[in-house]
Parts: C-alpha cells; structure tokens; sequence
C-alpha cells in the first residue's frame, strides 16, 4: 500500500494523465459511493478512434470534449504508473495529496474505496 486516506462519501476523485499519442490530458472523474466508485465523467481534447461512444452525454466546453452522466461503478481504478505521463490524482480537486513521482515507475498501481 503507498498512501491511504480518509475521504467522505461523495467526494469526487480525479485520475488524469498525458495521453501517449494526442500528448492531452485526459482525466477521469469519480464520484466515491462506500465500496465503489461511480466514473460520472471524463475529459480530453481530442476525439479518435477507440474513444466512448455510446454512454453519456457528449459536449464540446473550455476546449475540451466532455462526456457526463456516465454512471458507470468501478470497484477500484487499475492503471500502469509511468512517471513519463504525468500522473495526477485529486481529491476534491486537491492534487497534492498524493505524490504520484513517489509512485513506483512501470508497475501496476489501484486505487480501491475500503
């Protein structure tokens, strides 16, 4: 275990990072539910092939493409941590929380409601 918190129920956590190709960020929002965490909302700057079609409501805001009211329960968020990426995981939009450099690089990280 690297780091753990207590937040309230509700509390929206985000997950972002460079994406590998477009070079954007692209962040994932989640709302934290007790044992889950409902993805409710993600952004990025561009559109292409593999994106997310067919949930939630697409718009274009702040020059960025927004899709809400996904809805979608995740039991925990799973990622390989790359330090190349920028990394960054708010909670109540408070990113400095966590140091996500103190992360080890090119292993599997989670980040679990318990």
């Amino acid at each position: 275990m690297y780091a753990e918190l207590n937040i309230d129920l509700g509390a929206i956590i985000t997950h972002s990072w460079l994406h590998s190709i477009e070079l954007s960020r692209w962040t994932d929002i989640y709302r934290f539910e007790a044992e889950q965490l409902m993805l409710i909302s993600t952004e990025f700057e561009e559109y292409g092939a593999g994106m997310p079609l067919d949930e939630g409501d697409l718009t274009y805001r702040d020059g960025k493409i927004v899709i809400e009211n996904i809805d979608r329960p995740f039991e925990a968020i799973g990622w390989i941590h790359s330090h190349r990426v920028d990394y960054r995981i708010g909670i109540d939009g408070d990113t400095g929380l966590i140091d996500t450099d103190q992360l080890p690089d090119r292993e599997p990280i989670e980040l679990r409601p318990r």
